[in-house]
């Protein structure tokens, strides 16, 4: 008889048995002292699927009081004062700290400055070191007043390691090597900081060990893989943002408990072999059980050089961390992916420099429900913590103005009304009769608090009949935890064929009826934030929507493989003989006794030339132009005549056949595209000159108002295909450089908004752009370039002779700042100190005032919370000109919004 192996039935039976256990668990943690901030998500995630005993085993092996649990402020170690500080009786007075001279060298060559058990420090020892992970709250943090760590507190952690068996003579923490905790820093310490936050990967990955430190986990009497998990699961350590990317960075890391060392790597593996022996295959995606969702958690946070770091783990790794710095939230994961951090970025700019550095894995992050989504890309999640439910989904593919993915679509009829904290929706039905089919769901509280604009777009969009429910899967049948969609906005302006959309925000999905009607359809979701704004006095503005249609105006073109533009779909003969250029099949149906129109259209619009001339077929063309007289000013349904396909699909001897049929170069139907701004959005220098040499006007606007030279304006990559012969072609042509669009947008101006740092050069290169800008309707460009962190815009524009500031005489120059502020008002608004600096450095007054209140840039620091920016104006500024009042007679310091 085969032998069988009972553990694994038993485990099999138990799986199938366990049930979500949330509820009853959670009021066993809380019963137990943790934070519902802990016990909520834990009880969902890690400890759903457990039994109360076998919680409370864990606890029974925990040597720790209620009471020292509800601590708060519960230590890893406390400091010990000495004999010598007891006879004294001042308190602590014995610390070590590295010198300033030592923190800047270490910052300078990006080195782990470390310290021994006496109290000396040194750079990069040869011996090698052990960093420490650890909650700064829990006792290892720096001194609030800035005299570093007490010496007992050295002694203790070594104490430590011997007892554990770790002979290491040196450590590195950050609490020692980076200025920062509670100590107020100035400037120029928040400038060494971000250095050495960018050497912070180095330090850990070179470490010979990472020793974590939770308070919980210090009083755990057992080194049980198990134990030792669900401690770190419940304790402070798993919940700060730092120690995510110290541990996914670490080689060998080891959680210290009561009675020893567990390696985290062995303990993840353990975790590993229970969950499969549980549930089997799965284990490690979405099968639930006591073990699975425990070892999920720990296997995220693993270091993995062979599939690297993914921002879909480091998003859900952080779903549920803290910081005390916002700012926090986006810097602490550049050193996991090796990023740089610069000094004066603000949240917004750093998460989008996440984003744009894994765009791939961005685009699996749309249904992350918690947070109000991102600046940019408006689609994706603000910040990784404050995580409520998510679904990782398969990428889309992303494009420059947008990211296209496919989804399952409902159209949203009406919000009924419903108690407060519940949405229900009414949703398309499958009989298209009134009422829908009813959907109930709910909007996070973190939306619904940082965003309420959102909301506030959610209602309108709704009511305005341009609101969607978009989902991954089927919203039916009902399911234990809730299904996340995305909200969004469709943008009207593209043809009706093709659907693109704002996101507002995503939604969690509860129950939904059967009779809704959803079709999986393509969508572009575009990049901006639709109630994203940035106007000094804080009032909303639709700039995501008008930089959306900017982008649109300037990039948008049809994509020659789309079915809007196939000359492959057509049932009509005359028309596919025209595609794949037949001509014995063009005479024969346009010759014999069934003779066809020449100029008939199929459904889309198109006629037989249209074909002939996106498939580029040149003596099909001359075929029906020349000898058959085909009209060469008809226009599909999309606004596009024969031209204009032959350029859009880069077909050279197809539209010089039409020029030699007669085919007007400036001719365009009055809602299209025309021949020259096709040539200029497809980046077409070959198709350029020619419409040049047919006598193109290089000023026409086309049907939507866009000029050739403000459609030549591309991003540095696309520019550098031709080396910027297409804009380069265009000013030798004796273009207008300033002529404004119909829009009151310039050339210069869209290169600045859309952040193209080469076309913005190329442009003042010529000498006849103004840099301050043309259109006294908008802000300048130095505004532009100040808010979106366009250094190197901002610099080009400086040294062109772009102005910073007002006359004297109360009348400004040639320069328009919103509200009437000053470029270093608008500077202080986004607490961007480098901008500053260089604002400085080119003549701006640090301090000049403007603006109905007669504010000065430090009352907008103030007011803004700009504490870094207030600290430079304070540090860097006139002694005397930190007092000035506004017209209400008000300091700057007045309107600190931080004590």
């Amino acid at each position: 008889m085969a032998d069988i192996d009972i553990s694994a039935i038993l485990a099999a039976l138990s799986a199938i048995e366990r049930q979500p256990n949330n509820r009853a668990i959670k009021s066993l943690l809380l019963a137990k002292g943790l934070p519902a901030s802990v016990a909520q998500p834990v009880s969902f995630n890690e400890l759903c699927y457990w039994q109360e005993d076998e919680v409370s085993l864990v606890f029974d092996r925990l040597h720790a009081s209620i009471s020292d649990i509800r601590n708060p402020e519960l230590k890893t170690f406390n400091i010990e004062l000495s004999p010598a500080e007891v006879r004294a009786g001042k308190g602590a007075t014995d610390f070590v700290k590295p010198s300033k001279e030592l923190v800047d060298h270490s910052a300078s060559v990006r080195g782990a400055l470390c310290l021994n058990s006496s109290g000396e420090f040194t750079v990069n020892p040869k011996e090698g070191y052990i960093a420490l992970s650890h909650v700064w709250v829990q006792g290892l943090g720096g001194d609030p007043e800035g005299r570093g760590l007490h010496r007992s507190l050295v002694r203790q952690v070594f104490g430590l390691m011997r007892k554990g068996g770790l002979k290491e003579k040196w450590i590195w923490t950050d609490s020692l090597a980076i200025p920062g905790g509670g100590e107020e820093l100035c400037v120029a310490d928040e400038e060494i900081k971000g250095q050495l936050i960018n050497a912070m990967a180095g330090i850990y990955r070179d470490a010979k060990g990472v020793l974590v430190l939770d308070a919980l986990a210090l009083r755990l009497a057992s080194v049980g893989a198990v134990d030792t998990a669900v401690l770190l699961a419940l304790g402070k350590w798993l919940t700060r943002v730092w120690t995510y990317q110290e541990i996914k960075l670490a080689t060998n890391a080891m959680v210290a408990t009561k009675t020893g060392f567990v390696s985290f790597a062995a303990m993840v593996d353990e975790l590993r072999h229970k969950a499969f022996d549980e549930v089997g295959d799965g284990y490690d995606a979405s099968k639930r059980g006591q073990f699975p969702s425990l070892y999920r958690t720990f296997v995220r946070l693993q270091r993995n050089d062979e599939i690297g770091v993914s921002l879909p783990d480091i998003a859900i790794g952080c779903g549920y961390r803290e910081a005390m710095n916002k700012l926090d939230f986006a810097r602490s994961v550049f050193p996991t992916l090796g990023l740089d951090w610069r000094f004066g970025d603000g949240l917004e700019e750093a998460m989008r420099k996440i984003y744009e550095a894994q765009k791939r894995h961005a685009m699996r992050l749309v249904l992350y429900h918690g947070p109000p989504r991102a600046a940019f890309p408006g689609w994706a999640p603000a910040v990784f913590p404050g995580l409520v439910d998510s679904k990782v989904i398969s990428p889309g593919i992303w494009k420059g103005r947008g990211m296209e993915r496919s989804w399952l679509t409902t159209k949203i009829r009406s919000i009924v009304p419903s108690k407060p904290g519940v949405v229900i929706l009414e949703l398309d039905n499958q009989t298209g009769e009134s009422p829908g089919a009813y959907c109930v769901g709910f909007i996070s509280p973190a939306t619904e608090k940082e965003s309420p604009q959102s909301v506030a777009l959610f209602h309108e969009a709704v009511h305005n009949g341009t609101a969607y429910l978009l989902a991954d899967e089927p919203l039916i049948p009902k399911q234990h935890m809730s299904r996340v969609g995305i909200i969004v906005q469709r943008f009207t302006k593209p043809k009706p064929t093709q659907k693109e959309a704002w996101v507002i925000m995503t939604f969690a999905i509860g129950e939904t009826e059967p009779a809704y009607l959803a079709s999986r359809e393509n969508w572009l979701l575009l990049h901006e934030n639709p109630t994203h704004f940035r106007l000094p006095d804080g009032k909303l503005s639709s700039d995501g929507k008008a930089f959306s249609e900017l982008n649109y105006m300037i990039t948008y073109s049809p994509d020659p493989s789309s079915p809007d533009n196939d000359h492959h779909l057509s049932d009509y003969p005359l028309q596919k003989a025209a595609s794949t250029g037949d001509l014995s099949a063009i005479h024969a149906l346009t010759s014999g006794p069934g003779y066809v129109d020449i100029n008939q259209q199929d459904p889309r619009g198109w006629t037989p030339l249209h074909y002939a001339s996106a498939a580029g077929h040149p003596a099909a063309v001359s075929t029906l132009t020349s000898v058959l007289g085909a009209d060469l000013s008809m226009a599909t349904r999309n606004s596009e005549t024969a031209l204009v396909l032959a350029i859009d699909n880069n077909h050279l001897d197809a539209a010089m056949e039409l020029f030699e049929a007669g085919a007007e170069v400036n001719y365009f139907h009055p809602q299209g595209f025309s021949p020259l701004t096709t040539a200029c959005r497809r980046n077409n220098l070959e198709m350029l000159r020619l419409c040049l040499m047919m006598g193109a006007d290089p000023n026409l606007e086309d049907g939507f108002s866009a000029t050739p030279l403000c459609c030549a304006v591309k991003d540095d990559e696309h520019l550098g295909e031709n080396d910027g012969g297409v804009l380069k072609e265009l000013i030798d042509a004796g273009v207008g450089i300033d002529q404004m669009c119909t829009s009151g947008a310039s050339a210069l101006y869209l290169a600045v908004r859309m952040g193209y740092s080469g076309a913005v050069k190329q442009l003042l290169e010529t000498k006849k752009a103004d840099p301050n800008g043309v259109n006294k309707n908008l802000p300048c460009l130095v505004q532009y370039a100040i808010e979106g962190r366009l250094v190197g815009i901002l610099e080009a524009l400086l040294e062109a002779g772009a102005k910073v500031d007002v006359d004297g005489d109360g009348e400004q120059r040639r320069v328009w700042f919103s509200d009437g502020w000053t470029a270093m008002m608008i500077a202080a608004s986004v607490g961007d100190v480098p901008v500053g600096r260089l604002l400085r450095a080119n003549g701006a007054d640090m301090f000049a005032a403007g603006g109905k209140d007669g504010w000065t840039p430090l009352h907008v620091a103030a007011s803004k919370g700009e504490k870094l920016f207030f600290k430079w104006l304070v540090e860097e500024g006139g002694e005397g000109r930190v007092w000035e009042k506004d017209r209400f007679g008000r300091t700057g310091f007045d309107l600190r919004t931080w004590v």
